[in-house]
C-alpha cells in the first residue's frame, strides 16, 4: 500500500515549479540550479531528471520545441537515487498511516491530473503528456497532432472542464463573436454556439480538411465538427 501512495504522489505537479512550465527551456534550467537541483539524466523526447538533495526529490521536466512543457514528482529511483531507509518502528507507523490515507491521497492525485476513468499513466513521461494535454484543452490552445494518447485524453478532459466552467457565460449575441471547436481523434465534438445567421470557418487550424456538411455543420445551437476538422467559426 505505500508502495501505491508513493507512486501516486510521486506524479503530482511540484506546487513551487509551476512558474518554470510555458517559459524558455534554458531560462528554466537556471531556476532549477538556483533552487537547489542538478540534473541527473537526459532522454530523448525532450525529458530531463532533476535531483534536490536537500529535499530528497526527483522531478521530471518536460520540454517541447525551447519551451517547459510540464514538471511533475518522479521516484527518486528516476534521480539515481536509493529510497531512504527508516527505522522498523517508523515503518511500522507509516504503514498505519498509509493504511488510513491511501485513499485520500489517491483522490487528490487524480484530481491533481483530472482523470476520469480512474487510471493515472503508467510512467512519468505518460503523466507528463496527460497533463500538457489537459492544460492545452483547458486555456483553449491549438492541438497538437504529433502527440498519443495521453495527450489526447489530457486535452479532452480539459476541454470538458473548459466548457464545463465557461457554462454560465450562455451563447454569444455578438454577431463578430467566434468560437474554435476542435475534433480530437476523429471524435464528433459539438460546441455551443448561437448558430443564427451565416457561420463561416475563418481559420483552419487542423491539417484534416474541414468541409462544410462533411467535417462540420451546424445544429440549433452548437457547431459541430468531427474527422479531425479544428477550426474557429465566426457568426456573420
Amino acid at each position: 500500500m505505500l508502495v501505491s501512495s508513493s507512486g501516486l504522489a510521486a506524479q503530482e505537479r511540484v506546487a513551487d515549479l509551476s512558474d518554470l512550465e510555458y517559459q524558455d527551456t534554458s531560462w528554466g534550467r537556471g531556476e532549477l540550479h538556483k533552487r537547489g537541483y542538478t540534473p541527473r539524466s537526459q532522454e530523448s523526447g525532450g525529458y530531463e531528471y532533476w535531483w534536490n538533495a536537500a529535499r530528497g526529490q526527483c522531478v521530471v521536466v518536460r520540454s517541447e520545441g525551447n519551451k517547459v512543457a510540464s514538471v511533475v514528482g518522479s521516484p527518486a529511483s528516476d534521480c539515481g537515487q536509493a529510497a531512504s531507509s527508516k527505522g522498523s518502528s517508523d515503518n511500522t507507523a507509516a504503514v498505519a498511516i498509509g493504511a488510513a490515507a491511501i485513499l485520500g491521497i489517491a483522490a487528490m492525485a487524480h484530481k491533481s491530473h483530472h482523470h476520469d476513468d480512474d487510471r493515472h499513466g503508467q510512467d512519468s513521461a505518460s503523466e507528463a503528456d496527460f497533463e500538457r494535454g489537459y492544460r492545452d484543452g483547458l486555456y483553449n490552445q491549438s492541438y497538437d497532432t504529433y502527440s498519443g494518447g495521453a495527450y489526447q485524453q489530457g486535452y479532452s478532459s480539459g476541454r470538458r472542464d473548459r466548457e464545463s466552467q465557461t457554462s454560465y457565460r450562455g451563447y454569444s449575441h455578438n454577431g463578430g463573436s467566434q468560437v474554435t471547436c476542435e475534433s480530437v481523434g476523429n471524435q464528433r465534438v459539438e460546441c455551443p454556439m448561437d448558430t443564427r445567421g451565416d457561420v463561416r470557418v475563418v481559420r483552419q487550424l487542423s491539417h484534416s480538411p474541414c468541409t462544410e456538411g462533411v467535417s462540420w455543420g451546424l445544429s440549433k445551437h452548437t457547431v459541430w465538427v468531427e474527422r479531425g476538422c479544428r477550426a474557429v467559426f465566426q457568426k456573420n
